[in-house]
C-alpha cells in the first residue's frame, strides 16, 4: 500500500467514525489527549501519589462511555493487570465508586470487606455493613457482569513476566483476529487484522515495577524493564492493542537543589530504572502529589492553587497536578489540576487558573460534594 493510499484509508475511517478513539476522561485534558487504538501509554507517579488510583478512575470512565454510547461501529477491551493486590481488593473499591456517584452515599473500602473498627465505648468492633448499604453493593455489583461481558474487561491478577504476557497477548489477539506469519521478504513482520474493524484494546499493566524476573535474566531490573517494553512496543505496533503502562517515579524530584529551586515538576527523567519506557511511549502522563515536599510556609503549589484548602482535618489529601510530558500528537509541557478523592479514587477538573477557585469550591470538594456535580 502507498503512502497516500495508507493515509487515505485513515481519513475515510475517521469520516465513518472508525478511527479507535474515545473521548480522554478527563477535563482540561481532553483537548490534548484521547484514548486511542496503537497508542503507547506511560503514567508516573511517586510512592502514593494516587497513581495507580487515577489510572484505574481512567479505566472506569472509559467502560463507562462505552457502555452508553456501545454500537456496531466500535469494541472495547480493556486488559487489567492488576500485579499489586488482590483483585477483590480493587473491586471493593470500585463498587464504593460506582455507589458514590450513583447515589452520593459514601460506603468506605474497608467496611465493604469488613475490615472498618470503631469504638463502641468499651472496645473496638467491626462495623458492618447495613442492610441498605449490602442491597445497593448487590445492586451496582452487577455492573461487573456486564463489564466481563465479550471480553469488554479482562481482570488479571498476580504479577507475572515479560514472557507471559507476551504470550497471553498473543493468544487474546488470535482469539480477536487473524495473525499472519512473516512474508517472504527480508524486512517483512507479522501482521494482524482484527475481527472488528473499531477494536480498541487497552493493556493496563499496573505496576511494571513489580513485573516477575525471567528465567534466564541475570537479575538486573533494567534488563527486565526493557524487555517488557518491548513486548508493548509489539502488542501497539503488530497488534494494534494499546498499552496503559504504569511506573514509579525516582527519588530525583526531591532532590535538595530541586527543593531550593522550587522546581518540584515531574520530568522524563524522573522515571525509575529505566528511560525506555519513556521512549516507547507515545503519552507521558505524570502525577504529582505536591503536600510530601512543601514546608508549612508554603501555601499554593507551582499551579497556584491553595494546598492548605486542600487537605482535610484527618489528613486526606484532596489535590494532585497532572502533567503532559511527552506527546506524539499534540503538545506537551501542560499541567493541570485535578480535585483527587482518596477514598474511592475519583479525579475532577478543577478551573485551569488556580485564582478561579472560589472558597466554596475548596470546601465542596472535601465534602464529596464537587464530585457530584
Amino acid at each position: 500500500m502507498s503512502l497516500f493510499e495508507s493515509l487515505k484509508t485513515e481519513i475515510d475511517n475517521g469520516l465513518k467514525g472508525r478511527n479507535g478513539s474515545i473521548p480522554f476522561p478527563v477535563a482540561k485534558l481532553d483537548d490534548y489527549l484521547e484514548i486511542s487504538k496503537n497508542t503507547n501509554y506511560l503514567l508516573i507517579g511517586d510512592t502514593g501519589s494516587g497513581k495507580s488510583s487515577i489510572a484505574q478512575d481512567l479505566i472506569l470512565n472509559v467502560l463507562d462511555w462505552y457502555l452508553v454510547n456501545k454500537s456496531d461501529d466500535i469494541k472495547l477491551s480493556v486488559i487489567y493487570f492488576g500485579m499489586e493486590r488482590k483483585m477483590y481488593m480493587y473491586s471493593a473499591k470500585w463498587i464504593s465508586r460506582i455507589i458514590f456517584l450513583n447515589e452520593g452515599i459514601l460506603i468506605p473500602t474497608k467496611k465493604i470487606l469488613g475490615r472498618k473498627r470503631v469504638w463502641n465505648g468499651t472496645s473496638m468492633e467491626v462495623e458492618t455493613l447495613t442492610p441498605t448499604e449490602y442491597a445497593l453493593i448487590m445492586k451496582y455489583g452487577q455492573i461487573f457482569d456486564e463489564w466481563e461481558k465479550d471480553d469488554t474487561f479482562v481482570a488479571i491478577e498476580g504479577t507475572h513476566n515479560s514472557t507471559g504476557i507476551s504470550k497471553y497477548l498473543e493468544a487474546f489477539a488470535k482469539k480477536h483476529g487473524t495473525l499472519k506469519s512473516r512474508g517472504e521478504g527480508v524486512l517483512d513482520k507479522q501482521t494482524y487484522t482484527p475481527h472488528h474493524d473499531n477494536h480498541i484494546v487497552l493493556v493496563v499493566t499496573d505496576y511494571v515495577g513489580v513485573l516477575d524476573p525471567e528465567k534466564d535474566e541475570n537479575g538486573v531490573k533494567k534488563q527486565r524493564l526493557d524487555k517488557y517494553s518491548a513486548t508493548m512496543r509489539k502488542a501497539r505496533d503488530v497488534y494494534g492493542f494499546s498499552p496503559i503502562n504504569i511506573q514509579q517515579m525516582n527519588r530525583n524530584v526531591s532532590d535538595i537543589n530541586r527543593l531550593k529551586l522550587n522546581d518540584l515538576k515531574p520530568k522524563l527523567a524522573d522515571i525509575a530504572d529505566t528511560s525506555e519506557l519513556a521512549r516507547d511511549a507515545d503519552v507521558v502522563l505524570a502525577i504529582f502529589e505536591p503536600f510530601r515536599y512543601v514546608t508549612n510556609e508554603v501555601k499554593t503549589d507551582l499551579l497556584g492553587y491553595d494546598l492548605w484548602s486542600l487537605r482535610d482535618e484527618k489528613g486526606y489529601k484532596y489535590y494532585r497536578s497532572l502533567h503532559i510530558l511527552k506527546s506524539s500528537f499534540d503538545g506537551d509541557g501542560i499541567n493541570v489540576g485535578v480535585a483527587f478523592m482518596p477514598q474511592v479514587g475519583l479525579i475532577k477538573a478543577m478551573p485551569r487558573k488556580a485564582k478561579e477557585m472560589q472558597e466554596s469550591d475548596y470546601k465542596s470538594i472535601i465534602s464529596g460534594d464537587y464530585f457530584l456535580r
